[in-house]
């Protein structure tokens, strides 16, 4: 707690989205796999934190595409829309890459319009630990080959908010 009894970002969005925070659906898969490895698949708050932990090095978040496009949804509930918001892009830390697309659909309150679409190179956890009433409703990791990829979908109001990361096991 801050002086004065405000919560802290980290505290708020851990108290809001990640609210019984489990671990992803499928970490078991990942068993013989390097620890540091599970632990960065596993880990149930911000991302880019955890790369930097497991890198030692600071993270660059670089913008690959973003903006918004009809509407398709594909494989994921979702309430009708009439558009989706998509943002690619690429973190990297050292030698390590990560590639992350987040995807918004459904009505956007305009408080989390302005900070989907101002986003630039800024993590999108400081945006989702800003939402009221942000819920993580599954968070599942699996393993194809070398490549690990994290599905987490987040519901802020009526919105919905997927985000996919990959990335391969010899990360660095």
């Amino acid at each position: 707690l801050r002086s004065g009894g405000a919560v802290s970002d980290d505290r708020r969005f851990a108290l809001g989205c990640f609210r019984g925070t489990d671990g992803p659906d499928g970490l078991e898969a990942l068993f013989g796999l390097p620890a540091g490895i599970r632990r960065l698949a596993g880990t149930t708050g911000s991302f880019t934190r955890a790369l930097q932990r497991h890198t030692g090095q600071p993270v660059a978040v670089r913008r690959l595409a973003e903006g918004w496009r009809d509407h398709r949804a594909d494989r994921w509930p979702v309430p009708r829309v009439t558009r989706v918001w998509e943002r690619r892009v690429r973190l990297q830390s050292a030698e390590a890459r990560v590639e992350a697309l987040t995807e918004v659909v459904g009505p956007l309150t305009p408080r989390l319009h302005r900070a989907i679409t101002g986003l630039a190179d800024a993590p999108l956890m400081e945006v989702l630990a800003r939402q009221p009433l942000c819920r993580r409703q599954r968070f599942e990791v699996s393993q194809q080959g070398r490549r690990i990829t994290r599905v987490s979908v987040y519901r802020i109001h009526l919105a919905r908010v997927r985000v996919t990361e990959w990335f391969d096991i010899d990360l660095r």
